[in-house]
């Protein structure tokens, strides 16, 4: 777990030393000026070995530690980066001569200045941080040049930056020898980007489907087995032990019902008969198998529905749908085209989306600006709703907010990179 990241002369003015919050959420506030979502960008830097990131950052030095006085340095000498990290004798240095030799080795990507480079295979555009990224994935063998120190204690950074309403098009090309120069800006504008809410809304669609399938699958297997595993069965159940699980099963099977998940009715409750117990010890034993697939999935949807429909949304709804995803509708039972919502609407579908499906356990999420378009009562219930996302996903949150609504009472949360900028400087 990260402790502590200390930033001395950024930009050549700041230094920071930032200790984060044990409670899992961190608050970093400060003017305009003051660096915050470069923080946030190192932090990220950091997880996707972006050494390139800090050849162009203005710093002397940084340092990371973690629980169990793990620590990483990067120092930055002459437009050159050296990286160390605890036990690591000779430092490893980066700069963009170090890109520029793994590039020697792959001669379709042809420079077109400084700081762009297209692929001649496929006439997309990269820039020094996403060529990058496309090497390391596509070409591993060559990176020994590039090669950066895997910071033990490091987590794994899902960061959610401030232009969240826009969805990059991973497939789309850059063919600009076969536009002119106008289509090739509308496509970069329309083509190249889709409204996130909409993306967002298919893959909830496909996770539903691909929960549902496996569940079919289980179902059948099981199913399949069930009168060899009935004769076999040879322990019995206690009619104490038999309510409490049947009981927990029709609640599972209500909530999938509530969510449209399942077209099964919920059990009746049958009569306990001792000479029954050996079957439905088995009964229930398989129901809890086919329904265990559901359980992540639906501790997420309720969140998601009831931060929406109980604390944000006055006269919309929404609803989880196996053929869409999720979908809206009016107090009066309209439907709604999911661009139909306000910015400040699809900020808040999206940004919950993102921290409950897809964000993984263990993750370090890194959130710029969540007050963007928000209503002020949202702001201030914000933190609220985080700390049972937190809960729920065993995340850690470092935010860079203005908004004192966002903070609400939890000022103990906060950093503040101007007052900490003074206190360094002292």
């Amino acid at each position: 777990m990260l402790t502590s990241i200390k930033i001395e002369k950024l930009f050549d003015i700041f230094d920071y030393d930032i200790t984060f919050k044990e409670e899992g959420i961190t608050l970093l506030t400060g003017p305009n000026g003051y660096g915050k979502t470069t923080v946030l960008k190192i932090l990220d830097a950091l997880a996707t070995q972006n050494g390139f990131f800090f050849v162009r950052l203005l710093f002397e030095k940084i340092t990371l530690k973690s629980s169990g006085d793990d620590f990483i340095t990067l120092e930055k000498i002459n437009n050159e980066v050296l990286i160390k990290a605890k036990h690591q004798l000779n430092p490893i240095r980066w700069s963009i001569k170090s890109l520029e030799k793994v590039l020697k080795d792959l001669p379709f990507f042809r420079a077109i200045d400084e700081n762009r480079w297209m692929d001649r295979r496929t006439d997309e555009i990269y820039n020094a941080d996403t060529l990058l990224q496309k090497v390391i994935i596509e070409f591993p063998e060559l990176l020994e040049e590039l090669k950066f120190i895997r910071f033990p204690k490091m987590p794994v950074v899902y960061f959610i930056r401030e232009q969240r309403l826009l969805y990059p098009v991973p497939d789309n090309r850059m063919r600009a020898k076969q536009r002119s120069f106008f289509e090739s800006q509308l496509d970069n504008d329309v083509s190249a980007f889709r409204k996130t809410i909409e993306e967002y809304a298919k893959d909830l669609r496909d996770t539903i489907k691909e929960t549902l399938a496996k569940s079919s699958q289980i179902t059948q297997q099981l199913d399949s087995s069930f009168p060899r595993r009935l004769f076999d069965q040879a322990r019995g159940i206690s009619e104490n032990e038999f309510n409490q699980r049947f009981e927990h099963v029709k609640s599972i099977q209500r909530a999938l019902a509530e969510y449209g998940l399942s077209d099964i009715k919920e059990d009746s409750h049958p009569t306990f008969k001792e000479e029954n117990a050996k079957a439905l010890c088995v009964y229930l034993d398989d129901t809890e198998q086919k329904l265990a697939v559901f359980s992540g999935l639906l501790d997420r949807l309720k969140i998601f529905t009831d931060i929406l429909n109980e604390r944000r949304f006055t006269f919309k709804r929404i609803d989880i749908s196996k053929e869409d995803g999720f979908k809206f509708s009016t107090s009066q039972g309209k439907s709604l085209v999911l661009g139909d919502l306000s910015s400040g609407e699809q900020q808040e579908v999206v940004l919950l989306y993102e921290l409950l499906f897809k964000v993984k356990p263990k993750t370090l999420v890194l959130i710029d600006e969540p007050e963007l378009s928000l209503h002020v009562v949202w702001q201030k219930q914000f933190l609220d709703d985080l700390f049972k996302i937190v809960a729920l996903q065993d995340i850690n949150v470092v935010i860079a907010t203005h908004s004192p609504q966002i903070i609400n009472n939890r000022w103990d949360l906060t950093v503040d990179l101007e007052e900490n900028f003074q206190c360094e400087s002292i």
